[in-house]
């Protein structure tokens, strides 16, 4: 019956076996809708490294890896597919290998052209596109063309310490087992059951009102959300200039109250950490972002669990995760 059920799910037997324990936690469908979906990853630096292994291990169908840029002596510290004498060379280049010899089942392309992240067509082929290290001008543009093309985001970025992952998976179905009360001295029981919700775009997510939020439960929240959503907003109106602590701090005194949150729950420690980290890299953080955002993209793909819905901020000082539902009714 099992190997009936495998030939069914269009998994052979020897995939079977290697996917043996993840096909146990979620099911043949979810591993046969992974094996044939198609990825598009972008900037492969640390976060974008942790995701690639977990993915490929995972057996998803093709990688697409694109990134424009040369390895550096800093890639090597959170990369770990980079070595010392992949210094000069593109970093998708130099990293595809040992990509590929994760997972020789997995269709491993990559691309040096930036160029292609504005072409629709190139766009269209892929079930979801991933992008990291991404600062929120782009974001905005890249989701508007993956909005116009129906196509699933997950976006990723390291602040030094700290780090975010945003997700806009349109209108997504999926499936939860949920707990069945049995009879008297009997076990409750799994009962697949789907559900489905919508996301929001990027844009509609930084308009989120706080006005409903009471001020005890507005106390409670991680100042990081705060320090988070400032950087996009410095980030919007200053486009490639790195915020210092003053500048980051002018727009939080602007930005914060126009979304209902008082400037006092930001504190000057926060805004200094971030300013002043905001295009670095932590291995450790970069590592457990990855893991989160590679695990929500295979339960996006398989249709199984909730992914993240739809900004989950990373607070290295306490290694606290918060999920938001900005934008969200």
């Amino acid at each position: 019956m099992a190997t009936q059920a495998v030939q069914n799910g269009g998994i052979s037997e020897d995939e079977a076996a290697l996917y043996d324990r993840q096909i146990r936690l979620w099911g043949v469908e979810a591993q046969n809708r992974m094996r044939t979906s198609s990825v598009l990853l972008v900037t492969l630096r640390g976060v974008a490294a942790e995701i690639t292994k977990n993915i490929v291990l995972a057996g998803i169908g093709n990688l697409t890896l694109l990134d424009s840029k040369d390895v550096q002596v800093e890639d090597l510290g959170a990369n770990f597919f980079l070595r010392e004498e992949d210094i000069g060379k593109k970093r998708v280049e130099a990293a595809a290998p040992k990509v590929q010899a994760l997972n020789p089942r997995v269709e491993v392309k990559t691309v040096t052209d930036a160029a292609k992240l504005e072409d629709d067509e190139f766009l269209s082929s892929f079930d979801i596109i991933v992008i990291t290290e991404v600062d929120a001008p782009t974001l905005l543009k890249i989701n508007e063309t993956t909005r116009r093309l129906s196509k699933k985001l997950f976006a990723a970025s390291s602040v030094g310490l700290d780090g975010w992952i945003f997700a806009d998976l349109l209108d997504h179905d999926y499936v939860v087992d949920k707990l069945k009360v049995a009879a008297a001295g009997e076990a409750p029981t799994k009962i697949p059951t789907k559900m489905s919700t919508s996301y929001v775009p990027f844009s509609k997510a930084l308009e989120h009102k706080w006005t409903s939020t009471r001020p005890r439960a507005m106390a409670k929240i991680a100042p990081s959300l705060w320090g988070t959503l400032s950087l996009f907003a410095a980030q919007i109106a200053s486009p490639s200039t790195p915020p210092t602590p003053e500048s980051l701090t002018a727009t939080a005194e602007t930005y914060l109250p126009s979304i209902s949150v008082p400037v006092s729950h930001l504190p000057s420690d926060m805004i200094a950490r971030i300013a002043q980290t905001s295009t670095l890299e932590f291995p450790p953080s970069a590592a457990i972002l990855g893991g989160i955002a590679g695990q929500d993209v295979l339960n996006a793909l398989g249709g199984k669990e909730e992914p993240v819905r739809n900004l989950m901020v990373f607070d290295g000082s306490s290694g606290a995760g918060n999920v938001f539902q900005l934008g969200l009714a």
